[in-house]
């Protein structure tokens, strides 16, 4: 059976270039029926679930290693047990590639892990296998790494690893047949992470090209590829994005622009925790129900868990904040994907989007702007420093307590922003604009407003 681009582009809508040009190419289909993948739907449904997951929706070309100390003691827990080590590779990428990837896959040479991370649509990685797969197909990968995401190879290059690739004597078209997706991903991953959100894209494939119904399809609304959120579902970079198992799927209905989205979004969610609201000069005028209370503490468990990939912390953690989880769980559920550094640091973000305005980053889902240069819009964050000596300008290499909250109204003097972890709660409050309609340095409950992240999506 052959694809065509329409139903590729139908899962990933604003894939990048390279890769929707890989997918135009005549020698598309050539590739797959070479390794046998579009001998059946089930083959082809794998396959793509796997890219799709690795690339994050057919939008990343090469993995970043651009990691805070906490997520690196969350996706390598035994090379980073503590916090101390954590920070010496956190933020460094070359230094980072070198740790995790030295002296192993192959990577035998001083810089070699960071040369050789993971790219293409299966973010194949290390020295061994760009020259395995480069051999094989005639490409000096190792000289020219970056051609492992070049339109000409990038395909073929996946479809030579899937075809090369197996688990427990079974290759993965074999695998395919099975319908076995936790033997596919020990094949293509060595284990089984970001296993969730691999089913998640599944779920998504077989809707295009298998007969064999999708588990809960009825509530993932894959009736119909022509469905009025498709593109709001298929356009993220994680299936962490929307939460069918807990009922928090997207409207149809939902506001049809990112920063609408994610300002109703927010609004929902204050409105759920009993709309908690504070005053001009930050008092509760109206209490809503705290984070460890059944079921809110759940709910902070879906932020960590959806926001950024923590399945062991809820409301109940009175100790650690999780207003970064709430935030990040509000870009993934509006639709983000890759456009946006997710983390449980506000800080991390935030630095990323001052590089990324001041790198002029053209893909940047947000840049942010000193208050003065920016009026804040709907869907826009404002920025908080929770330390003295931390601003626009001084931002310690993105590293210090921070706090930011989702720009949910604007009005002619002030503006209405909601957070969460504000006084236990997820919480509503005003900010004065001044004449010109900027918003002014500011410090409530201890926190200095310093910057505004000016939404791009």
């Amino acid at each position: 059976m052959k694809i065509d681009y329409a139903e590729v582009q139908s899962l990933a809508p604003r894939m990048i270039d390279e890769y929707a040009a890989a997918f135009r190419s005549n020698d598309a289909n050539t590739v797959l029926e070479k390794y046998e993948i579009s001998a059946n739907q089930l083959r082809l449904a794998h396959f793509f679930a796997q890219m799709l997951q690795e690339t994050g929706g057919f939008k990343i070309q090469t993995e970043s290693l651009w990691y805070s100390p906490s997520r690196l003691m969350q996706v390598w827990p035994r090379r980073f047990p503590t916090l101390e080590i954590a920070q010496q590779y956190a933020h460094n990428e070359e230094k980072l590639g070198e740790y995790v990837y030295g002296h192993r896959l192959g990577n035998d040479s001083p810089g070699d892990g960071f040369k050789y991370r993971g790219r293409g649509l299966l973010q194949m990685t290390g020295r061994s296998a760009y020259a395995k797969y480069g051999r094989g197909l005639g490409i000096d990968l190792e000289a020219n790494p970056e051609l492992a995401y070049h339109r000409d190879h990038c395909l073929e290059i996946a479809a030579a690893e899937w075809n090369a690739s197996g688990y427990h004597g079974k290759s993965c078209n074999q695998l395919a047949d099975a319908d076995d997706i936790v033997g596919v991903t020990y094949a293509i991953n060595g284990g089984q992470t970001g296993i969730e959100d691999r089913r998640f894209w599944l779920r998504k494939t077989k809707g295009v090209w298998s007969d064999r119904p999708a588990p809960d399809a009825a509530r993932e609304q894959l009736a119909s590829r022509a469905s009025a959120n498709l593109e709001l579902i298929a356009d993220t970079s994680s299936a962490f994005a929307v939460q069918q198992a807990d009922g928090l799927t997207m409207d149809a209905a939902a506001p049809a622009g990112f920063g609408a989205r994610a300002a109703s979004i927010a609004l929902d969610e204050w409105r759920r925790f009993g709309a908690q609201t504070y005053d001009i000069r930050g008092h509760a005028i109206n209490v809503g129900h705290k984070e460890g209370e059944t079921p809110y503490w759940q709910y902070v468990g879906e932020y960590w868990k959806y926001g950024v990939n923590n399945d062991t912390l809820t409301g109940r953690d009175h100790s650690v904040p999780w207003s970064a989880a709430f935030i990040s769980w509000v870009m993934r559920r509006a639709g983000a994907g890759s456009r946006f550094h997710y983390s449980p640091q506000h800080s991390i973000y935030i630095f990323r989007a001052i590089k990324d305005l001041l790198q002029g980053k053209p893909d940047a889902g947000f840049y942010c702007y000193q208050l003065r240069e920016w009026k804040p819009q709907v869907g826009d964050l404002v920025c908080w420093a929770r330390r003295d000596g931390i601003d626009h300008q001084h931002q310690n290499g993105g590293d210090y307590p921070g706090h930011c909250d989702v720009v949910v109204e604007v009005g002619a003097d002030h503006i209405e922003i909601v957070g969460g972890n504000v006084g236990d709660s997820v919480t509503k409050r005003p900010l004065r604009l001044n004449d010109a309609g900027f918003l002014e340095a500011t410090n409530q409950g201890g926190e200095n407003l310093f910057g505004i992240m000016r939404c791009r999506l």
